[in-house]
């Protein structure tokens, strides 16, 4: 059996490394306690990989796209015609999460 696998005690054991346990794991060392955080995948839950921020960089790529096309409507402002491409889109949202992820 390794260390690893040694039976350990924690002041506080936080289950699941989302936004929410992850900040509760935070504060209660910051507050001078022993803490255990068990998550079966990544630390950031669904929230961080899948839901929240992945779809809110989604959502922000749209908002530019509706602002573009106002401004070509409502304020004669013109670039050229509009593209989207989705592989760069998709890399961008990835690098988003990753950057979350690593802070």
């Amino acid at each position: 059996m390794s260390s690893a696998d040694q039976p350990r005690e924690f002041d506080v054991v936080v289950i699941g490394g989302g936004t929410g346990g992850y900040s509760a794991a935070l504060r209660a060392a910051g507050l001078g306690m022993t803490v255990g955080l068990i998550e079966k995948e990544l630390v950031g839950g669904t929230c961080l990989h899948r839901g929240c921020i992945p779809s809110k960089a989604l959502l922000h790529a749209a908002e530019v796209v509706e602002a573009l096309d106002d401004g070509s409507k409502r304020w004669g402002i013109s670039g050229g015609p509009l593209s989207i491409d989705m592989n760069m889109m998709s890399a961008t949202r990835d690098h988003i999460v990753e950057m979350n992820y690593k802070g």
